[in-house]
């Protein structure tokens, strides 16, 4: 468990200075409410999140929290973390999304406080977390293995991310 713990974080902080060059503990539960209203076809399409729809993350006995996502149609597992700047699919995860990824092809890299981790950046089509969609999202493939990261590449397109007494709401 630690040493998925240390690769989150190794992971969040290559996200962070992502630069361009030429299990992490028992899931949390997910409920997901949806509100049947006018506004929520009103929403911006730069926003995933209306308002109103809404998915409740649990916190997991580890602390964190976790999340079951679509990405292109695939059942992905995340940890969210707003500590990487952008959503980081493992090379397992990339594939079952559809992303296929070859060895040459991890050609930018990430600084991390540990050195340089390589990546190939991808756009993702469609991330989903219940109602809560968007489309076109930046990310990252990292080699190797790993849970992989919904950051803020995701989130900021989210209207409203709130945490209080062990929940996280994705409006």
């Amino acid at each position: 468990m630690m040493k998925v713990l240390y690769m989150s974080g190794m992971l969040a902080l290559a996200l962070i200075a992502f630069m361009p060059r030429g299990d992490g503990g028992t899931l949390g539960k997910q409920e997901v409410r949806a509100a049947m209203s006018p506004e929520a076809s009103e929403r911006p399409d730069d926003m995933a999140g209306n308002g109103i729809a809404e998915v409740v993350l649990k916190r997991a006995s580890d602390g964190h929290y976790y999340a079951r996502a679509e990405v292109n149609g695939a059942e992905i597992r995340f940890l969210v973390d707003s500590g990487a700047s952008i959503v980081a699919l493992s090379r397992e995860d990339a594939a079952r999304a559809g992303i296929p990824v070859n060895d040459g092809e991890f050609t930018d890299v990430a600084r991390t406080a540990s050195g340089t981790v390589p990546l190939k950046p991808v756009m993702i089509d469609r991330i989903s977390i219940g109602p809560v969609v968007a489309e076109r999202v930046r990310a990252a493939v990292l080699p190797g293995e790993g849970i992989s990261l919904l950051g803020q590449s995701f989130l900021t397109r989210i209207r409203q991310v709130e945490i209080s007494n062990g929940e996280m709401r994705l409006r």
